[in-house]
């Protein structure tokens, strides 16, 4: 059986699974270059299809994320004009009179008077899957729609490596149908919900954003930049800004319990009072410490009410791989799976899992999230084509390699940063090897290098090592020998061993958000750093995302290519030619 998941909202992703196992996952921002695109996500399933050598016809059913859907052109509105944004979040000083200049804007743009995307419009349930009908060709009985949280839930447990036994479920997200956290048990293949927490008194996913955009970033995509600023805060100021944003937000130990706002009044406008006079380091501190402290308390007491000693963590909130890694401390927990870019994208593996699981009937076994190489492969042949077509070697050193494995360790000794875009494009946020900027982890000068000529980003934010799983002890302090195969927990480092990493750990914290690579997960991968081990016994590299900053990561040769040229990088190894400016 083949059903296709789809989630619509920001960051509208694909997913196709096959008698219970996730096959393919892609979001839409790869193929149309729009960061964190939103909609029905039609080129995703176009190139997934093509994938996987499937046609519409294969498709058995459709099932979405979410029991409502918005229109594009309003969610990339938010997501991309700061103008609208600013508007939208309320970004003022000043008291608007609201309420009946909103319900005239809502009837203007239902009677054609006015711009449809200045309000935020529903797309009713016959738009919703006529862009599904139109695309695809089937029979509407073949969609289904699936509860936000549920799916959130559904790709947490179903996805994680516990093979049904008994754990404890938590969603955290910004909102999503009117909610932004639940708790459940799995066992087998059943998902009971206990709690769900209403979004409308407030969430810890919108107050970690209200704060992103408090510091002059954007909402809903720069919240991971807040977490890197917040260890560089002097102690003292941190302890100020966590005193000050504890009065207006915090959780609430109810049943359920709940995130809510202590003070009334616009959100913006309370946090900027709130924080008046305090550095902007110490604000992000403060934050970090809300929702750390926020998640710890609500685990606890979620485990006190409810049960378990295995945790299956899904939505937004949990991107925050800080607060993963203190979770991952508890003395009560004996094993945690965070499913990987647990964002809205995941929410597309939820509702197919889902799906699947509705129509295969008693005694179906989904299977567990495995690689997360689920996107379209670099085809050599299309390789081949695009170096002779754009006519690459008039302008720079190209070489076909073998064994390019050895050419990029080299390369990586020598010069320091090599660009990689191999195999199968990697799901979701994180960079995983197949679409990654590599370096040399011992060297802190690369850290410049890329941060200068490639990826323009803020000065504070850290990189991530990758680390063969042989030798994670050497590295990583893993007491419970947790799995990280994509970079969703946090962990302290080996001092002995500390030297070797530097480049890719916190300046400040020492920490380090491990990439643990299995051979069978990615064998050629796994390749390139036992080449770079054997030349300097450093069982690691340095990887971030493929991409410059504020665009997706790459996803195809041409991607690849363009960013090269557009960029401070030197070297660029495209499946197995090597691509060096002169």
């Amino acid at each position: 059986m083949i059903v296709l998941g789809i989630t619509e909202t920001h960051c509208a992703t694909a997913a196709i699974l096959r008698d219970g196992a996730i096959v393919g996952c892609a979001s839409e921002e790869r193929f149309t270059r729009l960061k964190n695109d939103a909609g029905y996500p039609r080129l995703a399933v176009d190139a997934l299809l093509r994938e996987l050598s499937l046609t519409p016809r294969d498709i058995d059913l459709v099932a979405l994320a979410g029991t409502r859907a918005y229109a594009r052109d309003w969610m990339n509105r938010v997501l991309h004009d700061a103008d609208y944004a600013r508007e939208y979040y309320g970004v003022r000083l000043e008291e608007r009179a609201r309420g009946l200049g909103r319900r005239a804007r809502k009837l203007g743009a239902r009677l054609g008077l006015a711009e449809r995307s200045r309000g935020k419009f529903e797309l009713t349930e016959r738009e919703r899957l006529a862009l599904v009908t139109d695309h695809l060709g089937l029979e509407r009985s073949r969609i289904v729609a699936y509860d936000h949280h549920l799916c959130h839930a559904a790709a947490a447990y179903y996805g994680s490596p516990f093979a049904g036994e008994r754990a404890l479920v938590l969603t955290n997200d910004n909102a999503g149908d009117g909610l932004c956290a639940t708790v459940s048990t799995g066992r087998g293949t059943a998902l009971v919900r206990h709690e769900a927490v209403p979004s409308a008194p407030g969430s810890l996913g919108s107050f970690y954003s209200f704060v992103t955009l408090l510091l002059g970033m954007k909402f809903g995509e720069h919240e991971y930049k807040v977490m890197g600023l917040a260890p560089y805060a002097p102690a003292r100021q941190a302890e100020r800004a966590h005193e000050a944003l504890s009065a207006v937000f915090g959780l609430e130990a109810t049943t359920p319990a709940r995130f809510a706002w202590k003070r009334r009044g616009p959100r913006y406008r309370l946090l900027l009072e709130t924080t008046l006079g305090l550095r902007f380091d110490a604000v992000a501190a403060g934050a970090q410490r809300i929702v750390e402290d926020s998640l710890l308390a609500w685990a606890r007491l979620m485990r006190e009410r409810h049960g378990g000693e295995r945790l299956a963590l899904g939505g937004g909130v949990f991107m925050n791989v800080k607060a993963n890694g203190l979770i991952a401390e508890e003395p009560w927990l004996r094993d945690l799976f965070v499913f990987p870019s647990c964002g809205d994208e995941s929410n597309a593996i939820g509702a197919a899992y889902l799906g699947w699981l509705a129509r295969a009937g008693v005694g179906a076994t989904p299977q567990p999230f495995g690689p997360a190489y689920l996107g379209p492969s670099i085809d050599p042949a299309s390789v081949e084509t695009l170096i002779r077509s754009r006519d690459l070697a008039s302008r720079y050193r190209v070489t076909e390699h073998e064994r390019i494995e050895e050419r990029i360790a080299e390369l990586l000794v020598a010069d320091g940063v090599v660009a990689r875009c191999a195999g199968r494009m990697e799901f979701g946020a994180r960079a995983l090897g197949n679409r990654s900027i590599l370096a040399n982890p011992s060297d802190h000068r690369v850290v410049g290098t890329i941060n200068r000529m490639i990826k323009n980003r803020d000065f504070w934010m850290p990189f991530a090592p990758s680390i063969l799983r042989e030798r994670e002890d050497d590295y990583v302090v893993n007491p419970k020998g947790l799995a990280s195969p994509y970079m969703m927990l946090a962990f302290a480092t080996n001092p002995k061993r500390r030297d070797e990493i530097t480049a890719a750990l916190h300046p400040h914290d020492a920490t380090a958000r491990a990439h643990l690579v299995d051979e069978a997960w990615n064998p050629a991968y796994h390749r390139v750093l036992r080449e770079f081990e054997r030349r300097t016994g450093i069982g690691a590299v340095l990887n971030t995302s493929f991409n410059l900053h504020g665009e997706p990561l790459v996803g195809s040769p041409e991607d690849a290519v363009d960013t090269f040229e557009r960029s401070g990088l030197s070297h660029l190894a495209l499946d197995r030619w090597m691509i060096s400016k002169k």
